[in-house]
């Protein structure tokens, strides 16, 4: 590992340190002087060629870079792998302070093409009939919390522990299932770096019954034979789900318990873990062939329609379909789209849903969808249609002409924008106003008098009512904790062995031959998704740092590379933000070999498309349906796009380039 900049050497001048401390009355100060030795420090280069502004970059100090740059530290310094401070610091998703650094502009100097790779890890995990796996992480994996993963008190030692020098510290993890016992190597203390990719992997016939032992040991010298255990934690797997409902598991997946001293069983410290557990998924119907994905059409652009016909908005620029809606996919296909994209969820009763958000607002409160019966679900939709559907006898004087058994879909009325006994919409808007995201005016569903409001669907109806040439890009929405924490959402939800099987289930049965990819912004999803099937491709999305999460797996354009290579995933989709801002980090995404895939409203901006599928043909843009729509031909033809009778869609140009608008 790479030594710390706190420790002090000849390569480190006062002003590295100072930063490093985050110190900025000491970085005032140094910068105050009028000594030549303050000047050359502000540039200088230490371990790893990195100045000053590389360190307040990389630990995202927005006043200490401002003090930087306002002193005239330099920007197109490059370190010994060639990246520059702003490439460090959007790489990281400091988005805020990668701003700073833009409005600070300076002549720059042009930049190797690529950037050189980091070492890639990856993680051994396994597949075995009937075997369970648990993941296990030294400390939280939410950096919300401040736990240490190893809490030692040495004042609470006794007294033959106090008398001695200890060092060489390091904890042994062990695990116990019936008689059997493993024991796992070292990991050594303090611990230095992000351990949420490198977990220890523990195979269990019953994790219930599976016991983790955490031994803190000294090891004076580095002969096995001189470890002494100082302290012993223990915990009973099957303990920790203990006051949740049945199939029920809690969002928060670490937990603290004591460290108890060897001998004396006298509390000394604690010590704080993560854990997941992966069981395996059994299904009766025999697992699809291995879909290639639906960017991999051969000649052409797959055009997404994204929820549909788009995701509904509250600004309401344009005529507006009930996103996630049946009526919504059709008209999607009926304008030309090759691929769909739309969001599965599951019920209280374990039915799979096709809704986006977590909180049911139409209920006029914050009630989490998985706390709905698929009746009650699907009453909150019904609910909203005129009380005597005006189109009914005439419907029934078709089907009784035509000689039709009624199988077929009834082409229903769409409630929408009109007058028409709409009071059963305007007190659900009204209810719908108490909830958080009505008084914060932000909520946009599928609301008659907002969209054309339609029920929504199943996983299972889509997959029987669409074509099965049309594909499939579907994500599954499961809650992280800092998602419950920035909803005031209850700390649990259905377990997610239950919640990932039930889909897999459905998706066994019911996709033929249809290409399907899996998407998620849950990085315990997609670790589930790659231990469960091997049949749909993975890709993990990530929100770049575009706003602000505990999980470094979930917010970085870094967490999303490093968490996707290490699981062995198809690749990501992550906002387009840090591709604009710093061109040279989608060269270095694509470079790891991941399908690379970007989101966000500045791909509607066809000057932000061009600059990332200029060089880069085969990067993957996700852009509003509707824009394509808007698009004036000299643009079109500059994306390489053609004008249909519908619509504009792609058949030269850059390939493997969609359309959709995602979160």
């Amino acid at each position: 590992m790479h030594r710390s900049f706190g420790e002090a050497d000849g390569h480190h001048s006062n002003l590295h340190l100072a930063v490093e401390r985050d110190d900025e009355a000491a970085v005032k100060g140094i910068l105050a002087s009028a000594s030549a030795s303050a000047h050359d420090q502000l540039n200088s280069t230490s371990i790893k060629g990195w100045t000053p502004l590389f360190i307040a970059c990389v630990k995202n100090l927005m006043s200490v870079a401002g003090l930087l740059l306002d002193a005239g530290a330099k920007q197109d310094v490059l370190d010994d792998n060639g990246w520059t401070s702003m490439e460090h610091a959007v790489f990281r998703g400091h988005l805020k302070l990668a701003k700073l650094l833009a409005s600070h502009d300076e002549p720059q100097r042009q930049p190797p093409a690529r950037l050189k790779p980091h070492k890639r890890h990856t993680i051994d995990y396994k597949r075995q009939s009937g075997t369970s796996q648990i993941f296990v992480y030294l400390g939280p994996s939410h950096t919300r919390s401040h736990l240490p993963p190893v809490k030692l008190d040495f004042s609470l030692l006794s007294e033959n522990w106090k008398a001695r020098s200890l060092t060489g510290l390091g904890v042994k993890i062990k695990s116990q299932e019936g008689p059997s016992e493993r024991s796992y190597s070292d990991v050594k203390l303090p611990i230095l770096e992000n351990m949420v990719n490198q977990p220890l992997i523990i195979l269990s016939k019953d994790p219930a019954k599976t016991i983790l032992s955490f031994e803190v040991c000294h090891r004076p010298s580095n002969q096995d034979k001189d470890i002494e255990v100082i302290g012993t934690a223990v915990a009973l797997i099957g303990s920790l789900r203990e006051g949740l409902a049945p199939n029920h598991e809690s969002l928060t997946r670490h937990f603290t318990i004591p460290l108890l001293q060897n001998g004396t069983m006298a509390c000394i410290g604690s010590v704080t873990f993560s854990v997941l557990i992966i069981t395996p998924f059994h299904c009766e119907t025999s697992p699809p062939k291995p879909c290639s994905g639906f960017w991999e059409k051969s000649g052409s652009y797959p055009i997404v329609g994204h929820r549909g016909s788009g995701a509904n908005s509250t600004a309401r620029t344009v005529l507006q379909i009930g996103e996630n809606t049946m009526q919504s996919f059709l008209t999607a296909i009926d304008r030309g789209v090759s691929c769909v994209e739309f969001d599965v969820q599951l019920t209280k009763d374990y039915h799979t849903v096709v809704y986006h958000d977590f909180l049911m607002k139409e209920t006029g409160g914050d009630i989490s969808l998985h706390e709905l019966t698929f009746d009650q679900f699907r009453h909150l939709g019904q609910s909203q249609a005129p009380k005597t559907d005006l189109l009914s006898s005439s419907e029934q004087r078709y089907i009784e002409r035509n000689h039709s058994n009624g199988t077929a879909r009834r082409e229903q009325r769409r409630h929408s924008l009109n007058e028409y006994d709409d009071s059963r919409s305007q007190d659900l808007l009204e209810r719908i106003k108490h909830t958080d995201e009505g008084l914060q005016g932000h909520f946009k569903g599928n609301i008659r008098g907002c969209a054309i409001q339609e029920p929504s669907t199943t996983l299972e109806e889509l997959l029987n009512s669409l074509p099965e040439h049309i594909n499939f890009d579907l994500e599954i929405k499961y809650p992280m904790l800092w998602e419950a924490e920035d909803r005031a959402m209850q700390f649990a939800a259905i377990e997610l062995n239950t919640y990932i099987d039930t889909i897999l289930t459905v998706l066994f049965r019911y996709c033929g031959k249809r290409n399907i990819t899996l998407t998620s912004f849950s990085p315990e999803v997609c670790i589930a998704l790659v231990c469960k099937q091997r049949s749909f491709p993975i890709l993990m999305i990530n929100k770049a740092g575009t706003v602000p999460t505990s999980d470094t797996r979930a917010g970085s354009l870094r967490g999303a590379i490093e968490f996707a290579t290490a699981w062995n995933l198809t690749g990501i989709v992550v906002r387009s933000d840090p591709f604009i801002m710093c061109p040279r980090l989608l060269t270095y995404a694509k470079d790891t070999g991941l399908v690379v895939s970007s989101y966000g409203e500045l791909n509607n901006d066809p000057e932000c498309s061009m600059h990332q599928t200029r060089d880069h043909p085969r990067t993957i843009l996700r852009i509003y349906l509707f824009i394509l729509v808007r698009l004036r031909n000299n643009e079109a033809r500059r994306l390489g796009l053609r004008k249909t009778s519908k619509m504009e869609i792609g058949k030269q140009g850059p390939k493997d380039v969609f359309t959709s608008q995602d979160e």
